[in-house]
């Protein structure tokens, strides 16, 4: 499912925006949604990363893995395979 939606860009974010689109055979549309989509993921990810030293640490100082932990390292683990396609 789609939904429109009305947003307001820069004009000079918009022509490159246009550019873009035009270079790589996309809708302004296409250009939008692929940028909201990598910054979702670069986030996603960020926060993944953070929480994956965080659990590192409190394993190598506790020697255990709790109920938090693993929920930490399975989110990462969820991440890392959406973002390499389940090569993990």
């Amino acid at each position: 499912m789609k939904m429109k939606v009305q947003i307001s860009l820069d004009d000079d974010l918009m022509v490159r925006v246009d550019n873009f689109a035009s270079r790589n055979y996309m809708s302004r549309s296409g250009v939008v949604n692929q940028a909201c989509l990598s910054y979702l993921i670069t986030n996603e990810l960020q926060f993944a990363i953070k929480d994956m030293a965080l659990s590192m640490r409190k394993i190598a100082d506790t020697g255990e893995v709790d109920v938090e932990t693993r929920i930490q390292l399975e989110d990462f683990e969820r991440i890392t395979k959406m973002i390499t396609g389940g090569l993990v």
